[in-house]
Formats: C-alpha cells, structure tokens, sequence
C-alpha cells in the first residue's frame, strides 16, 4: 500500500514539474531582424530601445537578434520579411513602388514636419481607415513611423530653384516625385550610396531629412543646407514580421510583441528620429556650415510646383476606390492637432 502512494506520488510529481516547466520553456522565443543602414547610423541605438520593451514586455521570454550586416540592399528588405529569410524588419515603402500608396499620402509635400509627431499620427490615421488590411496582406504590420521634413542639402550653398535646378541631385525613392515636380536634375541612388556618390563627384547634393547628415555622415562632404518650410515631404518607414513567424509565437509573447509595436512603438521610434534630426542640424551648425529658409517668395513659387505630387496622389488611390482628398484632409487635421 504504501509503494503504491509512493509511486502515485512520484508520477504525479513528475506530471507537475512537466506541466510547469512546459509553458515556461516553450515561451522561450527568438526573432531574428533583418538590418541594411549601417553602424553609424542612428537606428541602431533606436532599435535597441524598441526591442528593450520587447523584451521587457514579454518578461525576456521574447528576444530579438539583428543582424550585424546587411542581408539585401534597401529595396530589397520588405520581401526579405515576406519571404520568410527574416522574420523582422525595417523597410521603406517608398521603394516598393505601388504597394503602399495609402501609407504614402503621410509622405506629401507640406504634410509632416516633425517626426515626433506625426510617426504616432500616422499609425492611429492608418488604422482608423482600415488601411493596414487593404495594403498589407503578405506580412504583419507591426510600426509605421516618419522620418523628418526633406531639405536639400549641397556641397556649395545654394538658396534658389534655378540654382539648384543647375545641380546633379540624389533623390531616390518617396523623395523622387518632388524633384522631378520642381525639375531637379535628380539622380536616383539608395541612400547609402550617396556619400560615394558625393565624393565622386557624381551628385552635388541630396534631398534628405537632417538625420542623414550624420547618420551617412553627408555633413563631411555636404556644407549648403536649404530648409523648407512644412518640409519638401518626409519619408516614412515600416516595422513588419513575417507572418508565418509572427503566428507562431505564442499568445503572450504575440502580445508582448504588439503591445511594444503600434502607436507606442511609432512614439518612440517618431522621437528617436526627432531627436537624430535635432542632432543633425546641430552638427552642421557646429561646424560652421551655411543653413539657409527658403524665402517666402520662392516658396510661394515652390509649393505652386509641388501640388502635382499631391495631386496625382489623391488620382492614384482615387483609382483604388479611396477618396484621396478626404484621407489626407483627415491626417492633416489629425497632425495639426497632435501638435497644438
């Protein structure tokens, strides 16, 4: 009798240490991200913040591995995700042509002057009008978040529409209808191409947000910087998983996951921007370099060029089935309030 409770005891011990060690193992999840900017630039400190409340999210059951390298180029990293090589990553919808024109009204001329801003703007806007289902159906959607407002930034000064127009301008990607609406001679290269390009002599300047300066360490060759008012535009970017590896997690760890992502993850991200923008500028400041406002008359002149951008924007998703003006009449109204 007593073996027999003995024996009972320890198989009910075991059942017990199994069924509480099980779920905690299995909680046990890596996710490994694909990486293409480079170590300088300042995404790297970003991300690690981002996967910080991951990780403290989940209680360090999620863990999050970004490659030390670049896997592909730019244009490359959104179907790196979708085909499952990554299970995370940071992509530019701007240089998947097509796929996310929704998404891309937040890249308008004039719409989003400040990262902080309008990266969690942008999320609550997209996912109020349900565009997330429409526009990303092969991957999860996890972030969405703004670089800063575009200038041009020139290895000489240069204040004028005929004095730029008279330059070889890298603009690539969401920047490119912009210049080729004020007639730049644009020249279409990835952004970390541009450094080799300017020494080179192959482009005289580039259209960027601040940030770039230091992040491609451009305020070493690139001494003129032209602001605009409202920003020329602004790209945006995205954070998404694979999502055959985004399901397999389990439930807490996908719940970790999305409480990180979405408009918390779009804020921090948004301000971490915000703040490589301010350094930026900073930096060219302090090395006594020419940082000009476009003045008011050319910029009367400017924005009269611009609106075809926006314009063939509201054209294009008027062709999907949206009604474009009322879309971007909302996320401007919700931006302006965001920042009063």
């Amino acid at each position: 009798m007593g073996r027999r409770i003995t024996s009972s005891l320890l198989v009910a011990g075991a059942v017990l240490a199994f069924l509480g060690a099980g779920p905690a193992a299995a909680q046990k999840q890596t996710l490994h991200m694909a990486y293409w900017a480079g170590p300088s630039h300042q995404m790297v400190q970003t991300l690690a913040a981002w996967i910080k409340t991951i990780e403290e999210a989940s209680g360090g059951n999620l863990v999050v591995e970004i490659d030390k390298a670049a896997l592909g180029k730019m244009e490359g990293q959104y179907d790196l995700i979708r085909n499952g090589v990554r299970d995370l990553g940071w992509a530019v919808p701007g240089y998947t042509v097509g796929r996310f024109d929704l998404l891309q009204g937040a890249e308008l001329p004039l719409v989003c002057p400040s990262p902080a801003v309008c990266s969690p703007v942008v999320w609550k806007w997209y996912a109020k009008h349900g565009l997330a289902a429409k526009e990303f159906t092969d991957t999860t959607l996890l972030v969405t978040f703004m670089g800063g407002p575009y200038g041009i930034h020139t290895v000489k000064p240069a204040k004028t529409l005929d004095e730029i127009r008279a330059l070889k301008i890298r603009a690539a990607g969401p920047s490119l209808p912009m210049a080729k609406a004020l007639g730049l001679n644009a020249v279409p290269l990835p952004a970390t191409e541009t450094y080799e390009a300017v020494q080179r002599g192959t482009v005289d300047g580039s259209v960027f947000p601040w940030e770039a300066m230091t992040s491609f360490r451009l305020n070493e060759l690139l001494k003129g910087h032209l602001e605009v008012p409202g920003g020329l535009g602004a790209p945006s970017f995205v954070i998404v998983a694979n999502t055959k590896a985004f399901d397999n997690l389990t439930p807490e760890n996908k719940a970790a996951l999305m409480k990180a992502s979405g408009e918390a993850g779009s804020a921090l991200i948004g301000k971490a921007w915000q703040a490589a923008d301010e350094y930026g500028r900073s930096d060219a400041k302090q090395r006594g370099q020419a940082i000009e406002t476009l003045p008011a008359a050319e910029f009367e002149r400017w924005k009269s060029l611009l609106q075809v951008v926006t314009d063939d924007w509201v054209k294009k998703v008027g062709q999907k089935g949206y009604d474009g003006r009322k879309l971007l009449d909302d996320l401007e109204a919700m931006i302006k309030g965001a920042s009063s």
